[in-house]
């Protein structure tokens, strides 16, 4: 297989196709690797020297491409011995099937969600009718859910502490990075970050409207903008909510986030609550 940037092309529209997939890079600039809810199904190398990609598999047709394609096709060649035989690396300077190389990368997807909770499955379902948005802080449908965010948080806590004293740190034209959900054309969510420090990412503005909820979206933004952040350089993201907002600590909590002291402009906020997570 030549290897040029049609095929680099069609390999990667080919993995964001699947439900739910998304682009991220935990390992540095390579592979990328291609996940869903936070699982990786394929990393692909496409630097001219290690042409390959590397796909999640069951153990016993890992096995027979091994045998059909000897030499091509090997154990994954970064595994640990333990997970090897769930993964298989492709050498796609001397692979040329592409229909076959499609079928593969199927059943990379289909094994990883296969091992999923019946409550993920769930999710992933409803996920799945969902398109998301890579845009920036300047964005209407942004700005329109942000509005609604500002709404909701004054129903919840304006009562109980000045919310002005907010409204600098969460300015929209210092937000360049933002990620919006749409179901039927229609905006319904949205998460962002932006720069804290060389290492630090600040998530800001997440908020999925009320009917949309319960359903993991909030998880899945914050998972997509760990990505994006990871892929910029970042090594940890951390945020700021509030004392009020149990039910956001909360899912920060499921995924992996921890209290700290409070940072920066929030050092002397008695009712915020700063949090953070190495990506």
């Amino acid at each position: 297989m030549e290897n040029n940037s049609n095929v680099i092309s069609a390999i990667e529209e080919y993995c964001l196709k699947h439900p739910g997939a998304y682009e991220a890079r935990p390992f540095g600039e390579y592979p990328i690797c291609y996940k869903v809810l936070g699982k990786i199904f394929a990393q692909f190398n496409t630097e001219e020297k290690f042409y390959k990609l590397t796909l999640k598999c069951e153990p016993e047709k890992a096995t027979l491409y091994r045998q059909l394609y000897p030499d091509i096709i090997v154990r994954g060649y970064h595994c640990p011995p333990v997970q090897q035989p769930y993964w298989n690396t492709i050498n796609l300077d001397d692979f040329f099937n592409m229909d076959m190389l499609f079928q593969m990368i199927d059943e990379a997807y289909d094994a990883v969600i296969h091992k999923f909770s019946r409550k993920l499955k769930s999710e992933l379902l409803n996920l799945s009718e969902l398109t998301f948005k890579d845009t920036d802080g300047e964005d209407p449908d942004f700005a329109m859910l942000c509005g609604r965010l500002d709404q909701t948080l004054d129903e919840i806590v304006g009562g109980r502490f000045q919310r002005s004293q907010y409204a600098q740190y969460n300015k929209r034209d210092s937000i360049h990075d933002v990620i919006v959900a749409y179901r039927d054309g229609k905006p319904i969510a949205c998460g962002a970050f932006k720069m804290y420090d060389e290492e630090h990412a600040e998530l800001k503005r997440i908020y999925v409207e009320s009917s949309q909820r319960k359903m993991g979206l909030g998880a899945e933004l914050v998972r997509r903008l760990e990505a994006k952040a990871k892929i910029k350089g970042y090594r940890w993201c951390i945020l700021e909510t509030g004392k009020p907002m149990e039910a956001a600590c909360h899912m920060y909590k499921k995924a992996g986030y921890k209290i700290i002291p409070n940072y920066g402009q929030y050092a002397d906020k008695p009712n915020s609550i700063c949090m953070e997570r190495k990506i």
